[in-house]
């Protein structure tokens, strides 16, 4: 095989490879999120029929400093934020609930209704779509909780920024979580009897579209953009173009 189409073919895996982990990695909604004013407890009691859970919560929503605030919240009833200091990946997802529980498939060019997608899936790469993952939160008092955030806010965390995370209730844990989550808990002694939900779940169901499509043509210029400098880099190396010059 000549070099040139070696060149070739190793610049479009590694750009493809790189364009691949980052649409996966890269979550563009804090381009789409739109100014709120943070809400208070005097909004949320004037207003007990408004599910609050992922807005910006205001100062006197109640923050959690230690998993036993957390243990005491009622499920679905309280609402409560926290200012994390770590966020640590647990590998383990749940299905959207703005998701359907079935994929679509498209045969002769009529689409309709695939398999059942997995309510719980496990994954160490990451490269996970229609799927939220569970974080451990390491708070204040150094103990952990699990909680489902925004992928932003997440990543903004694990950076070591200072995160206020949106207004989150306590949900339940699948059984099917449970099983894949009983050794990482263990291992920071995090309860499973609840997980903190802190995402606006009309909100995603709304944009989803729009933040695939952002997604996906970002991904597309990174791969175009890299595909061509690692080929003119390799041409360059490897001399192809003196090469050719000489032989014409």
């Amino acid at each position: 095989m000549k070099k040139e189409k070696v060149i070739l073919y190793i610049s479009t895996i590694l750009a493809l490879a790189a364009a691949i982990l980052f649409f996966f990695r890269w979550n563009p909604e804090n381009l789409l999120w739109r100014t709120e004013t943070p809400v208070t407890m005097s909004d949320i009691e004037q207003n007990k029929a408004v599910d609050f859970t992922g807005s910006p919560a205001g100062d006197d929503i109640f923050r959690l400093s230690g998993a036993e605030d957390f243990e005491n919240m009622l499920n679905y009833v309280d609402y409560a934020t926290a200012k994390p200091i770590k966020a640590i990946p647990t590998g383990v997802y749940s299905l959207k609930p703005w998701e359907s529980y079935f994929s679509s498939r498209t045969v002769n060019g009529r689409t309709g209704i695939g398999r059942r997608r997995a309510e719980v899936i496990k994954s160490a790469t990451g490269l996970v779509e229609n799927y939220n993952q569970y974080y451990l939160l390491g708070l204040s008092d150094g103990s952990y909780i699990l909680a489902q955030l925004p992928q932003s806010k997440a990543a903004a965390i694990k950076k070591g920024k200072s995160v206020i995370l949106p207004i989150g209730q306590k949900a339940g844990i699948p059984d099917a979580a449970r099983n894949y989550l009983a050794d990482i808990c263990g291992e920071y002694g995090a309860s499973m009897e609840g997980v903190l939900y802190t995402l606006d779940n009309e909100w995603y169901k709304e944009h989803s579209f729009t933040l695939f499509i952002i997604r996906f043509a970002a991904a597309s210029v990174l791969f175009f953009i890299l595909a061509v400098g690692l080929l003119l880099t390799g041409n360059k190396v490897f001399g192809i173009k003196e090469e050719d010059e000489r032989a014409v």
